[in-house]
């Protein structure tokens, strides 16, 4: 059996590397591509994305969290899935030649029929997935994400070298989707048998209903920026709040993913050994949160001479809207792990009472500050983290008794961290602008005086992360020797 230590070590280590796959390839296409054909491949990628709330249907997480699963169950997800994937595939392919109309772009349409393809793919390999992240194989899990993730890096790097633009980049999702499946088919546990059942359709499609409500809205939220400054300002804003915000969106998925596919099942455990979850809930802040705080903030900082050195100097006016964005990042810290906490533990209603809030403001916000400007977007959303904190740990506290005051006081030590690691290069960055150092030289300069800096406020400050760096040295050493 896995433990909690191996699992997240897997899952970061997999998400590690998509991270690197992911920023090698965006580095790569930032040179190859427009920042208009960028904002019409993330427009549809949009689209698609809010109708594959649907498709999945909470029908994966169901299988994590439940507290007994049978034959029938499991067949019931199979059919639930494959009827939802292969209904809601047939529905884009529909929707493609509108939604180009809408936009006044034919390229949209040709995107969205390509995405569609992995609607009728995704249920051969999905309830195997979520099996695997029940019994929390992530080492399995390792091999066959970061496989995919690579064909489909290789597959957007050659079509965008071809000149294929936006269409090219919609391909590499298929191929890496289609390599996906056919590995996790390859895996597949006797209990999945593609015979779909529907008798259990009742209770999950009770969870399903919460679930897929709440994420549909995050999902409208999150891309309201792509949908509104398409419409109001065109591709090339988009295009560009799209690039400021990548970075960000890449590494939240890296860290709050890697929490998220761990704690899911870890709480689902204690939930279901009648056990409370505050302590663990409180325990995992004090032990990760340095991890998001030390990012954004050095990314609030450094934006300018980050984004030159990874995009090229095309991509510069995103810098503003990157801190911005950055900041945004750092203030819903408080609330990473509500989401796995509240899902896990049966409170699903619970979460989506403060999507229901916390959703509609957003887009309602957003699509009034998109016909100004992405920095007014991105001002948008750090009023909007500041809001998301108060609605969802409402919520945490009503579900586990968990106070606020709890929460922040568990994130000191890791803000100490912060603030000590951050002084030399705040100060480096000042000294480098006024003698106009080259960007790569700021970055990388600045950069490694940050990870010294923090590395040396770890161990001063008795952060308890410390520890599990010792601990990792230390089996690092056991094996070499």
């Amino acid at each position: 059996m896995t433990t909690v230590r191996q699992a997240l070590g897997l899952a970061a280590t997999q998400r590690l590397l998509a991270f690197a796959i992911n920023l090698g390839t965006t580095m790569t296409i930032a040179r190859l591509i427009t920042p208009a054909e960028s904002g019409i491949y993330s427009l549809a990628v949009g689209l698609v994305a809010i109708v594959q709330m649907f498709r999945d249907f909470g029908v994966g997480e169901y299988l994590v969290q439940a507290q007994e699963l049978t034959e029938k169950t499991i067949r019931s997800a199979f059919g639930m899935s494959l009827l939802l994937a292969w209904t809601l595939g047939g529905l884009l392919l529909g929707a493609a030649i509108p939604a180009a109309h809408f936009y006044k772009e034919a390229v949209v349409a040709d995107v969205v029929r390509i995405l569609a393809i992995n609607f009728f793919l995704v249920p051969f390999g999905y309830i195997t997935h979520a099996l695997l992240t029940r019994e929390m194989r992530f080492g399995t899990m390792l091999i066959i994400q970061t496989s995919s993730a690579l064909v489909g890096s290789i597959a957007a790097i050659a079509l965008a070298w071809c000149g294929f633009g936006a269409i090219g980049l919609a391909w590499s999702l298929v191929a890496a989707m289609l390599a996906n499946t056919l590995m996790l088919l390859a895996v597949r546990p006797a209990s999945v048998a593609f015979r779909p059942d529907f008798s259990a359709w009742r209770k999950i499609g009770g969870f399903g209903l919460y679930k897929t409500s709440g994420m549909l809205l995050e999902q409208l939220a999150r891309r309201t920026p792509d949908f509104a400054l398409s419409r109001s300002l065109g591709f090339s804003a988009s295009g560009l709040y799209s690039r400021a915000n990548g970075l960000a969106d890449t590494f939240g998925d890296f860290v709050v993913g890697t929490v998220y596919r761990v704690a899911l099942p870890q709480f689902a455990k204690i939930k279901n050994e009648g056990a409370e979850l505050g302590a663990t809930y409180i325990e995992t802040y004090r032990m990760f949160a340095c991890i998001p705080l030390s990012f954004f903030s050095f990314m609030a900082i450094y934006a300018e001479p980050v984004i030159n050195v990874l995009f090229g100097h095309q991509w510069l006016p995103a810098a503003p809207a990157m801190s911005l964005i950055a900041i945004a990042g750092l203030l819903s810290t408080p609330v990473m792990l509500a989401a796995p906490a509240l899902t896990a533990t049966g409170s699903i209603d619970k979460l989506f009472q403060a999507q229901l809030v916390a959703n509609p403001v957003q887009i309602l916000a957003i699509s009034i500050a998109a016909t100004f400007s992405i920095e007014a977007v991105a001002l948008c959303m750090c009023g909007m983290s500041v809001l998301r904190v108060v609605l969802y740990h409402r919520q945490v506290k009503r579900a586990h008794n968990v106070a606020l005051s709890a929460v922040l006081h568990a994130l000191l030590p890791s803000l100490a961290v912060v603030a000590g690691a951050l002084l030399s290069p705040v100060l480096f960055l000042e000294w480098a602008r006024t003698h106009s150092l080259p960007a790569l030289l700021t970055a990388s300069a600045g950069g490694a005086m940050f990870v010294a800096g923090w590395l040396a406020c770890l161990y001063t400050f008795r952060h308890p992360y410390r520890a599990e760096i010792g601990r990792m040295y230390r089996q690092l050493r056991t094996r070499r020797s």
